[in-house]
């Protein structure tokens, strides 16, 4: 039975599920449905008052798999999910906070999709752009799309210190592995199979877990490619990013995979 068939003849109350799948080792390979499935990975925490419109304006597909992963919400963000109908949604919670890589790590694991999209919770993304995020994908030429804001529109002024953490990581893989990717710090991606089983390694779980994919894809040699795609600022809270966590953590992932490169290196050398 496909995805179509399943949600027609479901209740409507079921298709709101609720899962505690957390910190499992290993994720679904059967698919939901026999054609290609895409699979939306939102990690929310506390954005009680966006993620409803997010969630309302994902294309209506529905070849879609919508997994929202409650990162340990204070607030009313899952109560706002409850109310809606015609989606196709899997919510896993965090009994608490545990970071934003950590979210999409639990999302991979519920995820049955042929391609898996992340988004941002806060209305900084444009859902209906998901179409144009998983095109190149869909036409095999890449494993990896990352959405750019520097390509596209973005509708706010990017803080220097943003700029200048993805300066430096972009420096980093063009001088250590010649690919340039400018927004490197964007969560709004798309990921073929092939990239998950290389990304579902990461081991950081907080915002330094995007540096750390691009780095496990480049040191892999996946195929990235950067679209462009609309940016605007959050219209309701506040971000809950930690800048001095987010330097660590980018700093570290870094140093790591100098250290493989050196070693690489070294080891080519002592070859010839």
């Amino acid at each position: 039975m496909n995805l179509k068939n399943t949600l027609l003849n479901q209740p409507i109350q079921e298709k709101y599920q609720e899962s505690q799948l957390e910190d499992s080792g290993s994720y679904p390979t059967q698919q939901i449905n026999s054609d290609l499935l895409i699979s939306v990975i939102i990690p929310v925490y506390n954005e009680e008052n966006s993620i409803k419109e997010v969630i309302e304006r994902i294309p209506n597909h529905l070849n879609y798999e919508i997994i929202l992963v409650d990162d340990g919400s204070t607030d009313n963000s899952l109560e706002k999910v409850k109310v809606i109908n015609n989606k196709y949604i899997k919510v896993v919670k965090h009994k608490s906070n545990k970071g934003y890589g950590a979210a999409i790590l639990t999302g991979i694991k519920s995820a049955t999709g042929d391609i898996i999209v992340t988004m941002d919770s806060d209305g900084q993304h444009c859902p209906e752009e998901i179409p144009n995020i998983i095109n190149p994908i869909l036409n095999k030429k890449v494993d990896i799309v990352v959405g750019s804001r520097y390509l596209g529109n973005c509708h706010f002024k990017i803080p220097i210190y943003t700029r200048l953490g993805e300066f430096i990581i972009r420096s980093f893989i063009w001088f250590f592995y010649n690919q340039k990717i400018y927004n490197n710090q964007n969560g709004f991606r798309a990921y073929n199979r092939r990239a998950i089983k290389i990304i579902s390694k990461t081991r950081d779980k907080g915002m330094g877990f995007s540096t750390e994919v691009l780095l496990r894809a480049v040191h892999n040699k996946l195929r990235i490619i950067e679209i462009p795609i609309t940016a605007f600022p959050r219209k309701y809270g506040v971000s809950y990013v930690n800048l001095i966590k987010i330097i660590k953590s980018i700093s570290f992932c870094i140093f790591i995979f100098l250290l493989l490169k050196i070693r690489i290196n070294l080891y080519k050398l002592l070859k010839l």
